[in-house]
């Protein structure tokens, strides 16, 4: 029984450990799904319009907004009080939607990325708060898209990405130590999908 006094401060303290990285992980889990979910959407969209006026083709910007803003309600629906409820702050977290038009020079033997070009034209990405920037860079794509010796082809990728801080949910003095709010764990996760309209 004495022994079990003295233990059982430390057995609190580790199972309440557990449980709350149970529910970081359950955040990331949806975070991942919300970007999985839009990307896979607007996948099957185009970002580009045709401005009958100039006869050229021009940036839809509602695009990114409205592909952010599935993000969004994906992890807090507007409508559904039962569903899972990861509100996102406007201060602190964010979305960011970038689209990618990779074109391959195909002149040297194996085949080469020539040119990334980023929308909307004249920015990297585009992002829902102005928070974060996108975690890819033009050397990331160009090494995800040749690991393992793959020959790179001519493709339109579209990246959805959710940065959240994650603040804890029980509130325990000896958790906060480690995440609170004012010292949150932020999370980060992606998606890359192909997006035929912006294959070159």
């Amino acid at each position: 029984m004495v022994e079990f006094a003295i233990l059982l401060p430390l057995l609190v303290m580790l199972f309440s450990g557990m449980v709350e990285f149970g529910f970081m992980l359950n955040s990331y889990l949806s975070l991942l799904d919300a970007t999985r979910q839009a990307a896979r959407l607007y996948s099957n969209t185009t970002p580009f319009y045709l401005d009958t006026a100039t006869n050229t083709i021009m940036d839809d910007l509602n695009f990114y907004l409205d592909c952010a803003q599935s993000a969004v309600d994906i992890l807090a629906p507007p409508t559904d009080a039962g569903a899972r409820q990861i509100a996102l702050n406007s201060l602190s977290d964010d979305v960011i939607v970038s689209v990618l038009s990779v074109s391959v020079d195909t002149a040297p033997d194996p085949d080469v990325i020539s040119t990334i070009v980023r929308y909307p034209a004249g920015s990297l990405f585009y992002s829902l708060y102005g928070n974060h920037g996108s975690a890819y860079t033009d050397t990331d794509i160009e090494n995800f898209m040749t690991q393992n010796n793959r020959i790179p082809v001519e493709t339109g990728i579209l990246i959805v990405e959710v940065y959240y801080d994650y603040r804890g949910v029980l509130k325990l003095p000896w958790v906060e130590a480690f995440m609170s709010d004012d010292n949150p764990v932020q999370l980060h996760a992606s998606t890359i999908m192909p997006l035929v309209a912006a294959k070159p």
